[in-house]
């Protein structure tokens, strides 16, 4: 007798538990490494803020108060990250002193990385973040 050729039953059933158990554990390292790349966004739109805060002290001898009075792309002086994962804003506490910070946009993709969800750099280049490894 001849035997048919094809998959049986059990043999589909076999493939597809294989693909489900990859499946669970490829996606959550797969959403880890896309949260990880999205957090350079944060860290353009710093150093950018920096950089334009540096710029105004040298023309107008203090920081900038607001992100509307540097020369950074139009979504930066708006408080938003130029990709749209983080808010960012400015905190100017003397004429000499700056704080950026990039918060995670609770309505983007990026609101679910709450292990990296704040960013800071101030005027002597001190990076910190909700995490140590997050720089």
């Amino acid at each position: 007798m001849r035997r048919p050729s094809g998959l049986c039953v059990v043999e589909l059933l076999v493939v597809v538990a294989v693909m489900a158990i990859i499946a669970t554990v490829a996606y959550p390292m797969y959403t880890a490494q896309v949260q990880k790349s999205r957090r350079a966004d944060a860290k353009v739109a710093l150093e950018m803020v920096a950089a334009a805060q540096e710029r105004f002290f040298t023309l107008n001898g203090s920081y900038a108060a607001t992100l509307s009075s540097l020369s950074v792309s139009p979504d930066i002086q708006g408080g938003a990250s130029n990709e749209g994962y983080y808010d960012i804003s400015v905190n100017r506490p003397a004429i000499d002193q700056f704080t950026v910070t990039a918060d995670t946009d609770s309505g983007a993709a990026q609101a679910s990385d709450s292990g990296c969800a704040q960013f800071t750099l101030n005027q002597v280049g001190f990076k910190g973040a909700t995490s140590t490894n997050c720089w």
